[in-house]
């Protein structure tokens, strides 16, 4: 469903560099974060261009090359732009990318318990009620969730809301960018994510970080990740 108006975009990193590429690399890292989804309608291109720092052409080459491999589609005229789009792939090649990329997953993972678990206990020192309050939004909105995308944009926001919470922007970098080499491929292929033990899961996390216990906060982070680890398994196992 399209979105009523523009939605914010992320500005471009100060490490990014420069040209069309960066474009394509920062927007798709939105689109697998959830931070812009199917039918959200992207700023006007001269305002996107400005927000991003870029020039318009350079813009163009960008939304050339996502509009080439599906995941947006650019309409002229008064009521035109970019609108986000849910990429249409080929199952077998997907499946097969990830077969491959099985065990650099699976380490992508452990890497994630490492960090996400050291996010999560400075987490429980360093919270605040607004940190709380977003991460208890991210879990209204998981659980109202009805797709994949509307899922993975809550599974986000609970995680990254954790990381915000440690404080330290690295860790908050480091946590985006192991989301972002997880789910790159594995979205897209066909299989329900698994909101009720993520959901649980998180649950067990805010509540060791709302009680100020950082060991047992990192515990639940590890063993969350644990859990995901074992269904990213099954889903390979499938036929």
């Amino acid at each position: 469903m399209e979105a009523d108006g523009p939605v914010t975009v992320e500005p471009l990193p100060s490490r990014a560099p420069s040209g069309y590429q960066a474009i394509v690399d920062h927007l798709r890292r939105e689109f697998i974060l959830g931070r812009l989804r199917p039918g959200d309608r992207l700023p006007a291109e001269r305002t996107l261009a400005e927000h991003l720092g870029v020039a318009r052409e350079t813009l163009r080459q960008a939304f050339r090359v996502l509009e080439g491999s599906g995941q947006i589609i650019v309409t002229r005229g008064a009521r035109g732009g970019a609108l986000v789009q849910a990429a249409i792939v080929d199952p077998r090649r997907i499946r097969a990318d990830v077969e491959t990329m099985a065990d650099s997953i699976v380490s992508i993972n452990e890497y994630r318990a490492i960090i996400e678990g050291a996010a999560a206990a400075l987490a429980a020192e360093r919270r605040t009620g607004t940190d709380l309050a977003e991460m208890s939004e991210a879990q209204s909105d998981l659980l109202a969730s009805e797709t994949l995308s509307e899922s993975r944009q809550a599974d986000t926001r609970f995680h990254l809301a954790i990381a915000a919470a440690a404080g330290n922007r690295m860790l908050t970098e480091a946590v985006e960018d192991a989301r972002v080499l997880m789910f790159n491929t594995v979205d897209l292929l066909s299989f329900s994510f698994v909101k009720e033990s993520s959901y649980g899961a998180h649950s067990t996390v805010l509540d060791a970080v709302r009680a100020g216990d950082p060991a047992l906060a990192a515990q639940a982070m590890r063993e969350h990740l644990a859990t995901t680890r074992e269904e990213f398994r099954r889903v390979l196992e499938q036929p």
